[in-house]
């Protein structure tokens, strides 16, 4: 008996490798790496996700993280004035489950930053029309944050206009924005050779080793505590901006006199500012380098970290990266801020799994800075915790990933 007709016997004896089933309920973690809106896709236009998680039959993973999900549009409806709501909805199809595309049915359940009532049972996204009141109740804001800024206090009504008070709100689903699916049937995909275990793919027990650097920035004159560096970056520059941007994150603009207006407005009106500016912050003597951020669909919320260079080689990049979910306005300091999320560890991780997605870096590990502390407060006196941990990045050769309006096998 040759060893080719043993080893085709040994296989049928083994019987068709079983298939691992998902059952209808369970949670899809996803993100979005191209922007979706209303109006602007073409229904039956195909587009292409990813998972941000692992998913799980018995403890195993039976599709790895970063797997394409393929989604068709089904109703695409700019917004109106007069109040007509802007409408999106796709139909989520298939599910690339190693090298094959597997049936899905599932709805969307839940949307980064959605606001309530936008997302309807059915998956559909219909967003909110704007209101007067809503735009009005924010006029105390707008005075000060002009004092702060020194953009100026602009009337409320010039800055709205009789449009936007009657216009309704676009769905738009911004690059980088992360979800839930939730399965509407059973999800069956090919059992795979062996079981790995279920891990989320910033969960990593490695200590790389790093420089002993300083653990948090400073105000301008270094004697007030900042941000606590909670990322590091092995890289050039040109790889830490293409890492970014594949990541759905864009480049902060400059603190300029009209960009501080449009934040402003933005800010008011409740608009996506995809570009705003940051407040400075100070490490190893020096204002930081770069300025990264993800835009939530109103300038009150964003995702956004500062970035220093490290090292003489620039090729060591420390970054702390904090979560802006409101802002905070101080009569008595005449100073318009950002709230921050206090559990700065979620942020840290969020950037770490939407680099990882964008598929041009790898994750070395975690380290602990000397002195890292695990609770303390901002520069604007604004508490937070975390684990005192640092992520280390390195940057590698970006993997292909497919794009919208992509063909499918």
């Amino acid at each position: 008996m040759t060893p080719a007709l043993l080893a085709a016997i040994l296989l049928l004896a083994q019987g068709p490798r079983q298939a691992s089933v998902l059952p209808a309920g369970t949670a899809i973690p996803i993100r979005f790496p191209e922007s979706i809106e209303g109006g602007r896709e073409k229904v039956g236009t195909v587009v292409l996700l990813q998972t941000t998680g692992p998913l799980a039959a018995l403890g195993c993973a039976v599709v790895p993280a970063f797997a394409r999900v393929a989604a068709t549009v089904l109703v695409s409806r700019p917004a109106r004035s007069f109040g007509r709501r802007g409408r999106l909805e796709l139909r989520f199809d298939s599910l690339a489950a190693g090298r094959a595309w597997v049936p899905l049915a599932a709805v969307l359940d839940s949307l980064e930053w959605a606001a309530r009532g936008t997302l309807t049972r059915q998956g559909e996204l219909v967003e909110r029309p704007r209101s007067l009141r809503g735009v009005v109740g924010t006029a105390g804001a707008v005075g000060l944050a002009g004092a702060a800024t020194g953009v100026g206090v602009v009337p409320v009504f010039v800055l709205t206009g009789v449009n936007l008070a009657l216009r309704g709100g676009q769905a738009h689903i911004l690059a980088g924005q992360r979800g839930w699916l939730r399965l509407s049937a059973p999800l069956e995909v090919p059992a795979p050779a062996r079981c790995e275990p279920a891990v989320s793919p910033w969960v990593s027990a490695a200590v790389p080793a790093v420089p002993a650097l300083p653990p948090q920035a400073t105000d301008k004159r270094g004697t007030t505590t900042a941000d606590p560096i909670n990322l590091l970056f092995r890289g050039t520059r040109a790889e830490l901006d293409t890492a970014f941007e594949r990541a759905g994150w864009t480049a902060a603009k400059r603190s300029t006199f009209g960009a501080l207006a449009v934040e402003t407005e933005a800010i008011v009106l409740q608009r996506s500012d995809t570009a705003a500016p940051m407040s400075h912050e100070y490490y190893l003597g020096r204002v930081e380098d770069l300025r990264y951020e993800r835009a939530s669909l109103s300038a009150r919320a964003r995702h956004h970290a500062r970035l220093w260079r490290a090292d003489a080689s620039d090729t060591l990049w420390a970054a702390a990266a904090t979560e802006d979910i409101g802002v905070l306005v101080s009569a008595r300091r005449r100073t318009v801020t950002h709230r921050i999320a206090a559990d700065i560890d979620r942020e840290r991780d969020l950037l770490v799994g939407d680099l990882l997605a964008g598929g041009c870096v790898v994750l070395e590990g975690y380290a602990t800075l000397p002195g890292a502390k695990h609770a303390g407060t901002s520069v604007a006196h604004q508490p937070y915790v975390t684990d005192a941990r640092a992520a280390v990045l390195r940057a590698s050769r970006c993997a292909t990933s497919g794009r919208k309006g992509s063909g499918l096998p």
